[in-house]
């Protein structure tokens, strides 16, 4: 709630209060003297309200942030710079974050025309989340301090705490036919009204079929875009992350996010298309074969929340769902009961089962376990997709000769 625009300080409700018992007393005893230094009370009261309603601060902000997207522990700073358009007396500045609970606040000292003031605050990195910031309060007190007066100015901004991505360096070699780059620019994944798979669409062109037009995606775009012919696109990868609350204790949800994160940014600079989901079935985004969409992305996972405890078993039913194709990787905490991703490895793709609690055992089949504590990410996840490479006998392509096209062998 902004506060009132003119009221009483402390000091002016204290002077306030001696003026009244002035007044009775002089009233009670009859004496001249303790009323006139009663009005006299009301009088510099009243003389003070009017100063303070009438002065003009004719001040400008101007909020910089540097940078407005940061990692969790990374450094974040606002600088502010107050430009006066006309002589200013001095005036507090509080500048409001974290939607209101915490504050930034200094004096500037009584400005000329044109002179500015600049100030700097750093904004906690200790978790992810997006700081609203602003507006800024100017607040302006009368010579006596009896009483102010606030003004809001500047607008809103937003910092953006995103989850630590780790440098992993083993990527995925996920099986089949693997689209030029140029086609994944051209396809964009659209969930079906199912919500378990994505149609193809591509931009239109002359002598399309009208009725092919996929009229929610081009609302949304901005350009006309169909439906392609072939079958559901598919993704190379998906990654799936348990967002049940009870499948998560300590901090093993925050470093379930930091393992998706890092992994997702890992695969799509590699240059192979993800989707990420949950196991509630909501899609997080997507990452494009060259980074396309990792800043959404990440944005997305800076404010992610667990959802409601629900059964895992529909989650594991759809993940095994014949349309999927490609690698799929689960993110989870610290479930009860390791065995229900079994049924994972009859998906006849590779499935990595990232387990943030520390349990880094076998569960059996074809399901690799990597240990998705953050001090133990980079290790485990290298080391689980070197042995996949070693049990698929893949090998690393050779370097494309300067000029060649830009497509992709089958793995």
């Amino acid at each position: 709630m902004p506060p009132p625009a003119t009221s009483l300080t402390k000091r002016g409700w204290s002077l306030l209060g001696a003026a009244v018992g002035l007044l009775v007393a002089g009233r009670l005893l009859g004496t001249a003297e303790l009323t006139t230094l009663g009005l006299c009370a009301v009088a510099l009261i009243v003389g003070a309200v009017v100063w303070t309603r009438t002065r003009t601060i004719p001040l400008a902000l101007v909020r910089t942030l540097r940078p407005g997207r940061v990692q969790v522990g990374g450094d974040a700073r606002v600088d502010l710079e107050l430009r006066a358009a006309g002589a200013t007396p001095q005036v507090t500045v509080t500048d409001r974050f974290d939607d209101g609970r915490r504050a930034a606040r200094f004096i500037t000292p009584a400005l000329e025309r044109g002179q500015p003031a600049r100030a700097a605050y750093r904004i906690p990195t200790d978790r992810r989340c997006r700081f609203g910031v602003g507006p800024a309060v100017v607040g302006i007190a009368d010579p006596f301090g009896l009483t102010h007066r606030f003004v809001e100015i500047g607008g809103t901004d937003d910092v953006i705490v995103r989850p630590r991505v780790h440098a992993l360096s083993g990527t995925t070699a996920a099986p089949g036919q693997r689209r030029s780059s140029a086609q994944r620019r051209a396809l964009i994944p659209v969930p079906s009204q199912a919500h378990d798979e994505f149609l193809a669409l591509r931009d239109y062109e002359v002598g399309d079929d009208l009725r092919r037009i996929h009229w929610r995606s081009t609302a949304r775009l901005g350009e006309l875009v169909v439906r392609e012919d072939e079958s559901a696109w598919q993704p190379e990868t998906v990654i799936v992350l348990d967002n049940r609350a009870g499948a998560h204790r300590g901090g093993t949800y925050e470093a379930a996010i930091e393992a998706l994160a890092s992994i997702a940014v890992r695969i799509g600079r590699a240059g192979r298309t993800v989707d990420i989901l949950t196991t509630a079935g909501r899609r997080l985004g997507s990452v494009g074969g060259e980074g396309l969409r990792i800043e959404t992305l990440l944005d997305e996972l800076a404010v992610l929340t667990p959802d409601a405890d629900a059964p895992i078993a529909p989650a594991i039913r759809r993940l095994r769902a014949p349309a999927r194709r490609g690698m799929l990787i689960v993110v989870t905490g610290a479930p009860e009961d390791l065995t229900s991703f079994t049924a994972l490895a009859g998906t006849g793709s590779p499935v990595t089962l990232v387990v943030c609690d520390g349990t880094a055992a076998r569960i059996g089949g074809a399901v690799a376990v990597v240990d998705g504590r953050p001090g133990e990410l980079v290790a485990s996840w290298n080391g689980a997709m070197a042995a996949g490479r070693r049990r698929r006998g893949v090998r690393a392509a050779p370097a494309a000769p300067p000029g060649a096209p830009d497509t992709e062998r089958t793995a």
